[in-house]
C-alpha cells in the first residue's frame, strides 16, 4: 500500500488525532507481536485506515492502553489493542509489504527490493500459513495486475487493485461482530473497491514522471502531461464520490467523525497535493 489514505490533520479535533495515533501505534505493535520487529516498518496510513474503519464499526469497543514506544521509551501514550482487527491488519501489512518488495526486486528497485524481500520473507511465510486461501488469491490477483499494467486500460488495472482491497476489507469485517452484516458488508465492499481504484490511479499519476524516465509501464504515459492530469483528476473525483456515498450510509459505533475527516477531507487534500506535484506532509 502507498500511504495516501490519511487524515487532514489541521481539520482534526485533538481527541480524534489522539485516537488516530493510538490506532496507528496499535497496528505497529501488532505487527511487532505477529511478524517481528523489522516488519514494523510496514505500518502505513492505508492499513491504519482499514483498522480504524473496522474498529469504528465494531460494537465491542476498543481497549486503549497507556504504553511506551521503542522510539520514545520514557513517555507513555494511548495505544489501541490488542484486537483481532489489528492482528489481521498487521498480517496483511506484512504480506503486502513482502509482495511489494518482490515487485520492486523484479522491476525498478532491484537492490532495495531484494533486501526488503529477504527481510520480509520469513514473517510473510508465517502470514501465509495463517491465511493460506487469502494469500493464494492475493498473489493471483497481483500477478494479474502485473499483466494488466502492460496493457492499455487504466480502468481495468485499477479495478483489479480495487478487487484486492475489497476482499481484504471484507475479510477483516468478518472479524467484527455485527447483526446487520449483509447491508454493511455490501456498502463496505463497494467503498473498498472504489478506494482501491483511487489508490492505484493516484499512485500511477504520482509516479508518472519517474516512470517516464525509467521506462516503466504507466497508463497515463500515453497522454500529454496536462491531459493525463485532467484524466486522472476526473477518475479520482468519481472514486472519491463512491467511497463517500457508501461509507456515509454506514452506522458507526465510534469515531465516525474521524472516518468522515479522512474520507471527505483527507482524500481530496491528498489528491490535490499529488496533482500539484507537492510532497505529502508528515502527520
Amino acid at each position: 500500500m502507498f500511504g495516501y489514505v490519511r487524515p487532514e490533520k489541521p481539520d482534526l479535533l485533538i481527541r480524534d488525532f489522539t485516537v488516530y495515533k493510538a490506532v496507528y501505534c496499535g497496528l505497529c505493535k501488532s505487527i511487532g507481536r505477529r511478524c517481528g520487529q523489522i516488519p514494523r516498518a510496514a505500518v502505513t496510513y492505508d492499513m491504519t485506515f482499514l483498522s480504524l474503519l473496522l474498529l469504528a464499526l465494531s460494537p465491542e469497543g476498543v481497549i486503549m492502553n497507556q504504553e511506551s514506544c521503542v522510539l520514545n521509551p520514557f513517555r507513555k501514550k494511548p495505544v489501541a489493542g490488542p484486537d483481532p482487527v489489528l492482528e489481521f491488519a498487521a498480517d496483511l501489512s506484512c504480506l503486502l509489504a513482502f509482495y511489494s518488495a518482490k515487485d520492486d526486486a523484479a522491476d525498478e528497485r532491484p537492490v532495495r527490493g531484494r533486501i526488503a524481500a529477504l527481510l520480509f520473507s520469513r514473517p510473510a511465510g508465517k502470514v501465509k500459513k495463517r491465511h493460506p486461501g487469502l494469500n493464494t488469491w492475493i498473489k493471483e490477483k497481483l500477478d494479474r495486475l502485473n499483466q494488466l499494467e502492460k496493457g492499455d486500460s487504466a480502468d481495468e488495472t485499477a479495478a483489479c487493485f480495487g478487487a484486492i482491497l475489497k476482499r481484504i476489507f471484507l475479510e477483516g469485517f468478518a472479524l467484527v461482530q455485527r447483526e446487520d452484516d449483509g447491508l454493511t458488508a455490501l456498502l463496505l465492499g463497494e467503498a473498498a473497491e472504489a478506494l482501491g481504484r483511487w489508490i492505484y490511479l493516484l499512485d500511477a499519476i504520482d509516479d508518472l514522471e519517474l516512470d517516464r524516465r525509467r521506462g516503466n509501464p504507466n497508463h497515463f504515459l500515453a497522454l500529454p502531461k496536462d491531459e493525463a492530469l485532467l484524466s486522472a483528476e476526473a477518475k479520482l473525483l468519481e472514486e472519491e464520490a463512491t467511497v463517500d456515498r457508501n461509507l456515509a450510509l454506514l452506522t458507526y459505533e465510534q469515531w465516525g467523525g474521524l472516518v468522515y475527516n479522512i474520507v471527505t477531507i483527507g482524500l481530496p487534500a491528498t489528491r490535490q497535493r499529488i496533482l500539484a506535484g507537492e510532497r505529502l506532509p508528515a502527520l
